[in-house]
């Protein structure tokens, strides 16, 4: 572009050319004359120090021009072709005439030196042609009035940015805004509301499509080709869609609206245009809060393209593992303003946990069938007639009003990954893992238990459902709409009398007041949770099998809580009901027993005929050998040239493994100590 230079630039402090500013200087080739002229965008360090400056083919250069009034001489034409400014270079290829240009300034003697450059260079997307730069007229529309507008509404409260943290960057981008070209050379769009007169020259702007020139009459007029910035049109979405500027019933009742969701990436392309505009033509803010979320991400946190080939195809993950498990992955994983890194395997977890809903409402239903006998004393909830609910049923239904509570918080500060795995958690981990467990011996016992723990099953699955239903909506309809049916068949109707016909269409849960019972049986019920995990876990550790039912001796302050919950700790531990002593103290401790502690409560379990010694010794020995080996096999490899060479993310995963590995080589070692002993 060369040959459409119009001035060369030096930095105003850089002595080396103070002589020449206000000088000319002659364009190669052409001979054309254009002024020296002084300007701190030069950078003195880079180069020579001089710039050559083509306004009409070159952003900065343009700013540059305006500044100093410089022409605008455009040698380019729409093929990419030299025109008439080229002089004897017009009609030649770009290409092309780059290195005609060359060849003629070496032959003329006016190169000095040739050096190789590593420069950034624009590229089109789609067909990856080098972009060109060069001038054109378009449709503007100036910025000033319309970003203070903007910049007001946030400082003074009225609009809300979550998180916080963008209000800066939209401060930043409206206090330095420049006017916006709303015209684009698309075949879509909504077309430019313009019209030429091809006998007066002149304009016609109408809001109707016009017959005739407003000026001279002439019907030969032609609308601009030229189409709206989709981002133009974009930013009239709040109130155009509802009837503007006629005062609708929709728009009426839903503008302003409440939030505004999206990509923190659109926030300058839509939002703040969606800002503006709704000030400008309806003198209201178009919401009052913005919550941006992040992008996704492939699993290691690179941008997803077709090039690289990391794009996860979401109809394919659909049909593959859900939607329901796609859209809790999505929902979970996100945090305000963040972005997340998508993994196959969350998905396939969350697949997973679909089906445990599934099988938890199945039991749920089946609960019901044959439907437990009413209480003779007519049932209740927790905290009413307190003295007829376990100690389960009432840490359950404790364990669910703090849920109901905590996701109503994390909701208002727009926590929605949070609030997921809290639900998540709860129910997968307290009412499916605990719960239903405790509630099948409840349900054993037949007549008024029964049906109170049918009572709380129904309770706490309707809940839970709810809860889950914005993030899992297919999954809890459908589940949600068998236990609607079974409840309503069974003499529990009175439960479901209220519920609707739809869970879409259900009342949100709402917590109940706290009666200062909860936290004495959530701290109780803990205490049984510890003990039964403590035994679980030596019973994987000295591979019992699960169907073994062990004597056990049971030593606390709590001996009451424990012994009333006897029949529950059996069951979930795998203990002997009959051969179970529950003793508030123990003067020694018994022999060939292994003790644990969990809490407040000793544990001891008879070692002698638990396991046969020589064989688990044999077993421990082995699974020792191998760890050895694999710890070995890691150190030398991680000592060796492979920490230096493989990708960090790599080699980390090894170093995880060795870590793993020598802990497990470190149990293994304290149990067969403890056997030895």
């Amino acid at each position: 572009t060369i040959l459409g230079d119009t001035a060369v630039a030096v930095h105003p402090e850089d002595p080396r050319y103070q002589k020449f500013i206000g000088k000319q200087a002659i364009v190669p080739m052409l001979g054309r004359r254009i002024p020296v002229i002084a300007d701190e965008y030069v950078d003195m360090e880079f180069g020579t120090g001089a710039l050559k400056i083509t306004p009409a083919h070159d952003p900065n250069d343009y700013e540059i021009g305006a500044r100093h009034g410089l022409e605008l001489i455009s040698v380019l034409d729409e093929d990419a072709r030299i025109n008439e400014n080229g002089g004897p270079y017009a009609g030649l290829d770009r290409l092309e005439a780059r290195k005609k240009l060359w060849e003629d300034m070496r032959a003329a003697g006016l190169v000095i030196k040739e050096e190789p450059y590593r420069h950034q260079v624009p590229v089109s997307q789609r067909g990856g042609e080098v972009i060109e730069p060069m001038i054109s007229t378009q449709w503007f529309v100036k910025m000033e009035s319309l970003a203070a507008a903007g910049l007001e509404a946030v400082r003074d409260g009225r609009i809300r940015i979550v998180p916080e943290r963008f209000e800066k960057v939209y401060f930043n981008w409206l206090e330095n805004i420049q006017d916006w070209c709303i015209s684009r050379q698309l075949w879509w769009g909504h077309r430019i509301p313009v019209w030429y007169c091809a006998d007066c020259g002149k304009e016609t702007v109408a809001r109707e499509d016009p017959t005739h020139c407003a000026h001279c009459g002439s019907a030969n007029i032609e609308q601009d080709p030229d189409v709206l910035d989709t981002w133009f049109s974009s930013g009239l979405w709040p109130f155009s869609t509802l009837g503007w500027p006629e005062e609708t019933p929709d728009y009426r009742y839903f503008y302003p609206t409440s939030i505004m969701e999206t990509g923190y990436d659109i926030l300058f392309f839509w939002v703040a245009r969606m800002i503006m505009m709704g000030l400008e033509f309806t003198g209201e803010v178009p919401f009052h809060t913005i919550y941006l979320h992040g992008l996704i991400r492939d699993e290691h946190g690179q941008k997803m393209s077709k090039t690289k080939g990391n794009v996860i195809d979401p109809l394919v993950v659909m049909d593959d593992l859900g939607t329901d498990a796609l859209r809790f992955t999505l929902l979970v994983g996100a945090t305000p303003g963040n972005d997340m890194n998508l993994s196959l395997k969350k998905v396939e977890a969350n697949r997973n946990f679909t089906n445990k809903i599934w099988n938890a409402g199945r039991f749920v239903v089946a609960a019901l069938s044959p439907t437990p006998v009413p209480s003779p004393t007519g049932g209740g909830e927790p905290g009413v007639g307190a003295e007829d609910w376990t100690l389960a049923d009432s840490w359950i239904w404790a364990r669910l009003q703090g849920l109901i509570r905590s996701v109503e918080r994390l909701f208002a500060n727009f926590q929605y990954g949070e609030a997921g795995r809290q639900i998540y958690d709860f129910f997968w981990s307290e009412f499916a893992d605990w719960y239903i467990e405790a509630a099948k011996t409840q349900l054993a016992e037949g007549g008024p238990r029964a049906r109170l723990t049918a009572d709380t099953l129904i309770r706490v699955l309707d809940t839970s459902l709810r809860l889950l239903h914005p993030y899992m909506p297919f999954v809890t309809e459908a589940l949600w709409g068998h236990l609607r049916q079974a409840v309503l068949d069974s003499p529990l109707a009175d439960l479901a009398a209220d519920w609707p016909e739809a869970l879409i269409i259900a009342p949100w849960p709402q917590a109940r007041e706290k009666e200062g019972w909860e936290d004495g049986k959530v701290a109780d019920f803990t205490i049984l949770q510890d003990a039964v995990r403590a035994i679980r876990n030596l019973r994987a550790e000295k591979n019992i099998k699960p169907g073994r039912k062990l004597p056990a001796v049971l030593v606390s302050e709590k001996a009451d809580l424990l012994r009333a919950q006897r029949p529950m700790l059996a069951r979930l531990a795998g203990l002997d009901a009959d051969a179970m002593r529950i003793v508030d103290a123990l003067p020694e401790k018994p022999e060939g027993h292994i003790a644990l502690v969990a809490g407040p409560v000793e544990i001891y379990l008879p070692l002698a005929g638990m396991v046969n010694l020589e064989e688990e010794r044999a077993r421990l020995q082995r699974d020792l050998d191998e760890a050895e080996s694999h710890i070995a096999r890691l150190e030398k490899l991680l000592a060796g040239p492979f920490a230096e060479k493989a990708p960090p993310p790599v080699v980390q995963k090894e170093r995880d493994k060795l870590a793993a590995y020598r802990q497990s080589a470190q149990k293994i070692r304290a149990q067969l100590e403890e056997l030895r002993s």
